[in-house]
């Protein structure tokens, strides 16, 4: 009997890692009408890319119980298998970011840094 074995080779998914700074205007609690609450514009933002399939893993803002910050910063990563969905989530998340920050009067910068470019790996199979 002989045993032949066959190599599969599958990509590995692309990761890319975001951050997106949002930044309204600060304002007292007790009067949030004279502010740009980035808090809830973050969140938003936040279930819109949940929605799109990006994970977000870290979501900053502000120092004190009672004020509404001025800025928030969101980090997370994006998993893709290649790179044309890669191209399409990370495009799909620059309208969503922007749309959103507009629709609550803030701004908001998305920046992307590749961590890892797609590879192949083998994996044995028996035959």
């Amino acid at each position: 009997m002989t045993m032949t074995h066959t190599l599969s080779a599958t990509p590995a998914a692309f990761t890319d890692h975001f951050q997106i700074t949002i930044h309204g205007k600060g304002a007292h609690a007790a009067r949030p009408h004279e502010g740009i609450d980035s808090i809830v514009t973050g969140s938003h933002i936040v279930s819109a890319l949940a929605a799109a399939g990006l994970d977000v893993t870290r979501f900053q803002g502000g120092n004190s119980w009672n004020v509404l910050p001025p800025e928030v910063v969101v980090e997370g990563v994006l998993h893709s298998e290649d790179a044309s969905a890669r191209q399409r989530s990370s495009a799909q998340a620059a309208t969503l970011v922007s749309h959103i920050a507009r629709a609550f009067g803030a701004e908001a910068q998305l920046a992307w840094q590749p961590q890892r470019e797609a590879e192949r790996s083998a994996t044995p199979r028996s035959s």
